[in-house]
């Protein structure tokens, strides 16, 4: 049954909101962070401007016992806080679910510096899984098409190989879009190929085409050399050129090749 945009985002009319300096001791990781990789270069900026003008956003916490707080969003300016060496940061402490901590989290991530495709597959697989939310819904709570969010979490079916190369940006999301529906073996044969030969997207797109060509093919030419086996009683080889086929018979006896014979008179 399909839920309304109401029933997904929680009444935050009922939440508790707080400032306070808190040690970065007492902050945790969240374990729905959606990001897994971070430039260092801009991680080293952010560094930079919290020296300068300290840290000017506060994170978002929610306390999950005294003195004890998990992340929800801002994991970025956590490590940039904690390479300053600053001992207190200025945290915004929300009361709020499970769920909505890591949408809270995803959507932060996508709008202040823009995660990677892979992780953000990643992100909107972790919730639809967990909280049973459709791509339609996550679309509504993280500002995002029903088909964006579609598209990306097809990425899901990519394999660790193809995952891990996307992520180290040897490969970009157009030349690895095509393997989607591939097998895993098949995926990493053709990354090796895309990498060694610097294969375009457009010429990706044309190989696992012809592929796809030729699984039909494949399966034409044992559907039709069963039927002549079944019909004649012989072994039936054939072979296909272009659209020319080729069909070779092989009779055991003179006396099934006069079988064969009568029946086709």
């Amino acid at each position: 049954m399909k839920r309304s945009l109401s029933s997904l985002i929680t009444d935050t009319n009922v939440r508790e909101y707080k400032v306070r300096e808190i040690n970065v001791q007492n902050i945790s990781e969240s374990n729905s962070q959606a990001r897994t990789t971070f430039d260092e270069n801009k991680l080293n900026e952010l560094k930079n401007s919290i020296q300068k003008n300290g840290l000017l956003q506060p994170l978002i916490v929610q306390e999950v016992e005294p003195n004890k707080y998990k992340l929800i969003a801002g994991e970025r300016r956590l490590r940039a806080s904690k390479m300053v060496g600053l001992e207190k940061v200025p945290c915004l402490i929300k009361d709020i679910s499970e769920r909505d901590a890591a949408i809270v989290g995803l959507v932060e991530n996508i709008q202040r510096e823009r995660l990677n495709h892979i992780d953000e597959a990643m992100g909107y697989k972790e919730i639809s899984e967990k909280f049973n939310l459709s791509p339609e819904e996550i679309g509504l709570l993280v500002g995002k098409s029903r088909a964006h969010v579609s598209n990306i979490l097809r990425l899901t079916n990519l394999s660790d190989t193809v995952y891990q190369a996307l992520k180290e940006e040897k490969v970009s999301m157009g030349q690895v879009r095509p393997l989607i529906n591939l097998e895993f073996n098949l995926q990493n044969s053709i990354l090796n190929e895309i990498i060694s030969l610097k294969l375009s997207s457009r010429a990706v797109e044309d190989k696992v085409r012809d592929l796809s060509s030729e699984k039909i093919s494949d399966q034409e030419v044992t559907h039709y050399k069963n039927f002549f086996e079944d019909k004649t009683g012989s072994k039936v080889k054939i072979n296909k050129s272009k659209e020319k086929y080729k069909l070779s018979f092989t009779f055991d006896s003179k006396d099934k090749l006069d079988k064969f014979v009568n029946k086709i008179n």
